[in-house]
């Protein structure tokens, strides 16, 4: 967000892999903002900065082709992208039944309440703040007889990590890989726009052709 729109403009073809949906609505309004039309209302085809975009969750992933302008933005689809995982304040404080409540309680009332550190903040990536997180969480988990309290699940709570696999990793990659071949040579036409891979049982991948929202353009222009 520090770049200026002549920075983004200087390239041919973008591949992402951001870390949150709202880096990726960020970055999709400003390649979708940097379009330009005619007087007729005719899109510039050579305003267009395809982005590819990869993403994965343990062991499911997805890749896809955003032609901006002709085919399905971020926003057309941010309704695919599933809710941040949050627990009720009263179950977390009062009947606690996850090793994950244990964490979230003692990130979202403990902390305060004790004020550790001299009342500095949580920094989930303070090894020092992770291991106090760690220790009142199995202590509180030791009250409700709670197992799975762990030093690697409390930072996944601290910092919402998604968990990753290399396989998952590697296979989206290779396709954002290919995908950027084929734009850059145009050896082969592109992906049509989204495919999604998962092996969680056996292994499967599938091509799904989205469709653009005739709104997104003004849904973007509030987004900036």
């Amino acid at each position: 967000q520090d770049k200026n729109d002549d920075f983004y403009r200087s390239f041919n073809l973008i591949v992402c892999g951001l870390d949150s949906i709202v880096a990726r609505r960020w970055l999709n309004g400003m390649i979708v903002g940097l379009l330009n039309y005619d007087d007729e209302g005719n899109l510039n085809p050579g305003t267009i900065i395809p982005i590819i975009d990869g993403g994965t969750e343990g062991f499911k992933g997805n890749a896809r082709v955003i032609l901006p302008g002709y085919s399905p933005c971020i926003e057309c689809t941010i309704n695919l992208y599933p809710p941040q995982v949050n627990f009720p304040l009263c179950t977390i404080a009062h009947t606690p039944r996850l090793p994950e409540h244990c964490v979230e309680y003692v990130k979202v009332i403990q902390w305060e309440k004790d004020a550790p550190f001299k009342g500095a903040a949580l920094d989930g990536d303070d090894p020092s703040h992770v291991e106090w997180v760690f220790d009142e969480a199995t202590k509180r988990a030791e009250q409700y007889s709670i197992n799975g309290v762990t030093y690697r699940l409390t930072q996944g709570v601290l910092k919402r990590i998604i968990p990753a696999v290399a396989s998952t990793n590697a296979v989206i990659a290779a396709a954002c890989a290919f995908e950027a071949f084929k734009l850059a040579s145009n050896i082969a036409l592109p992906l049509n726009n989204y495919v999604n891979f998962s092996d969680v049982e056996g292994i499967f991948m599938g091509a799904v052709s989205m469709e653009k929202r005739v709104n997104y353009l003004n849904r973007l222009s509030r987004l900036k």
